[in-house]
């Protein structure tokens, strides 16, 4: 393969990777459901007839079948051909960064098991156990090839601190409001990116799922607390979010130089932070009080930071970290030292 042209080896990595996907969107749909992933031959989960191989093809059959079932004629869910071009991406991605080398490899199987994950997570807040399993697995066996930048102890370090940072953050979460912040998932997920990344990067990583986390769902917080019509929870909300801007503005564009000054805008940031979260906290307690009257008090979904999994942030930010870790490493020394 060594002797065809850079692109053509391109496109066979492209066309692999939506290969790949097209398994992948069996190992997901097959995890949730309880079948086997191996043997069965593919099928229409509407009217469950079975596909012959050319219905099959990635991309290609979603596009010639009009993104309906060649039987039943309902809609193909938008998921197959999405997971299998993104898989097809990254492949791609991962080729025209490390080359055709073992370290490719590796890192598309770790993306290949993000994906999983990810889809699991925002398609029914599932976390498969032996998906994140086969990462941990995986980010070892990348340490021991020293193909990472982690020797296997920090690589184990790091394990055991991505799975206790959570579940410590849980158990306080559970003490304090009487729920988990984080689902059991989030903690599995994490001990893979500990390996993966070690105790230092995993810090950076679970840092940015924050920020992206925020990002995601205060504009739905706020939307839906003004939909109840509770202006003032809203508007906690949006202290929040303008306090994230805030912080970014004022040390990354240096827009305030006297040390006073600065101090001042940060109490008043601070204080009004604080008085944020007490309602936010108060909007908590009056949800688990609810719950508890209807006997339901185990249901984490009810908090206001449950309404997106945490999963996918963390996924997101792992990408990121994976390709970009210098990038956003120099990018935090700017704007906060």
């Amino acid at each position: 393969m060594s002797n065809l042209p850079y692109g053509i080896v391109a496109f066979y990595v492209f066309v692999l990777g939506l290969c790949v996907g097209s398994f992948l969107n069996v190992a997901i749909l097959r995890g949730l459901s309880g079948e086997d992933i191996v043997f069965g031959r593919s099928k229409c989960p509407k009217c469950n007839n079975k596909l012959a191989w050319y219905m099959n093809i990635p991309l290609v059959s979603y596009l010639f079948l009009k993104g309906k079932c060649a039987f039943c004629k309902e809609h193909i869910s938008f998921q197959y051909p999405l997971v299998e071009f993104i898989t097809g991406i990254s492949f791609l991605g991962c080729f025209l960064t490390y080359g055709l080398t073992l370290k490719t490899l590796f890192i598309c199987i770790i993306l290949s098991l993000f994906i999983m994950l990810f889809v699991t997570d925002i398609k029914e807040t599932v976390i498969i156990d032996y998906h994140a399993y086969i990462l941990a697995v995986t980010a070892f066996l990348y340490s021991i090839l020293k193909y990472s930048q982690i020797s296997l102890f920090q690589s184990v370090l790091g394990a055991f601190f991505g799975f206790f940072f959570f579940e410590v953050l849980s158990f306080v979460s559970k003490k304090v409001i009487g729920q988990r912040m984080f689902g059991e998932g989030d903690s599995l997920i994490a001990v893979g990116l500990g390996a993966l990344f070690g105790v230092k990067n995993l810090l950076i990583v679970i840092g940015l799922s924050f920020l992206i986390q925020c990002i995601g769902a205060i504009p739905l917080l706020i939307v839906k607390s003004f939909r109840e019509n509770k202006k003032t929870l809203a508007f906690s909300y949006i202290i929040v979010a303008f306090s994230l801007i805030f912080v970014f503005f004022l040390n990354y564009l240096k827009i305030v130089k006297n040390e006073f000054l600065y101090l001042t805008y940060v109490v008043f940031i601070v204080v009004l932070l604080i008085w944020s979260l007490k309602n936010i906290v108060s909007e908590i307690n009056m949800k688990k009080d609810k719950l508890n009257n209807e006997n339901n008090s185990n249901d984490i979904e009810s908090s206001p930071f449950c309404l997106l999994p945490f999963g996918p942030s963390l996924i997101i930010a792992s990408v990121l970290c994976l390709f970009f870790i210098s990038e956003i490493k120099s990018f935090i020394l700017k704007t906060f030292l």
